[in-house]
C-alpha cells in the first residue's frame, strides 16, 4: 500500500492512534472514581474504549455507582483533561510528518473520534496539524459506537469519497474491527494500553504500525 497514491483519504482515530492521551485518561479515571471511594471494575477500560463522553458518563452512572448527574460527571472529566489536551499531550512518533505528507500529496483527511471538539481541536492546533483536516466526525453524530462502522462511513461521506478508497488508522480493537466492516483499508496502531489486544488486531487490520516513522 502507498498511502501517498493509493487512497483518497485517510481516517484517523485521536486517542492513542494520533496522540499519546491514554495516560491522561487513565488518571482522570482513577482520580474520579476514586474522589468518590468507588473501585474502577476490571472491565472498565474495555468497556469505556469505544464510548464516547455521553455514552461513558451514562456507563458509570448505570453499572459503577456514581450517583452525580450526568452533566455533573461530563463536566469534571473535561475539565480535568483541557489543559493535558491544550498543553501537554504529544503525538505518535511520526504522527505529524505521515499526516503532512499525505495532505501535500493531495490525500484528504479525516478525524473520527469518541472525544470532543474542545478537546481535540486545541491539540491538534497546538501541534500545528489541525488546518491539515478536511473532515471532523465524532461518534455523537451517530448511532452506533465505535465497533461498528458507522462513524467511518460518515468520515467518507463527509470527505466525499469512496469507503473503499479510504484507509483507517486504530489503536483498539473493535475500532479495527469497525474499519474493516465499513470495508475499508485498516491500520492497526499498537498502542501500549490495548496490548492485550494485539493479537486479535493483528487477525483483523491489513497493516501493523507501532508509529508512523517508517510509513514517512
Amino acid at each position: 500500500m502507498n498511502f501517498y497514491k493509493d487512497i483518497s483519504c485517510a481516517i484517523f482515530d485521536l486517542d492513542g492512534t494520533l496522540i499519546e492521551s491514554i495516560s491522561a485518561w487513565r488518571e482522570v479515571d482513577i482520580n474520579f472514581m476514586k474522589r468518590r471511594n468507588l473501585p474502577i471494575p476490571d472491565d472498565f477500560y474495555d468497556r469505556v474504549s469505544t464510548l464516547n463522553f455521553s455514552q461513558a458518563a451514562d456507563y458509570v452512572i448505570a453499572e459503577c455507582g456514581v450517583t452525580d448527574p450526568k452533566e455533573v460527571v461530563m463536566s469534571e472529566w473535561l475539565e480535568e483533561l483541557r489543559y493535558d489536551y491544550a498543553s501537554v499531550i504529544e503525538m505518535v512518533a511520526g504522527a505529524k510528518e505521515f499526516i503532512t505528507k499525505l495532505h501535500e500529496s493531495g490525500v484528504k483527511i479525516a478525524l473520527a473520534t469518541a472525544s470532543r471538539p474542545e478537546l481535540f481541536k486545541p491539540c491538534l492546533e497546538r501541534h500545528g496539524v489541525l488546518n491539515l483536516f478536511d473532515v471532523f466526525v465524532t461518534t455523537d453524530e451517530v448511532k452506533r459506537k465505535k465497533g461498528f462502522p458507522d462513524v467511518y462511513l460518515l468520515a467518507a461521506e463527509k470527505a466525499e469519497v469512496e469507503p473503499t478508497t479510504c484507509a483507517v488508522f486504530e489503536d483498539i480493537y473493535l475500532g479495527c474491527v469497525g474499519a474493516k466492516a465499513a470495508n475499508m483499508y485498516t491500520v492497526g496502531v499498537l498502542e501500549e494500553h490495548s496490548r492485550d489486544d494485539w493479537e486479535k488486531m493483528r487477525g483483523v487490520c491489513d497493516l501493523i504500525i507501532e508509529d508512523y516513522t517508517k510509513l514517512v
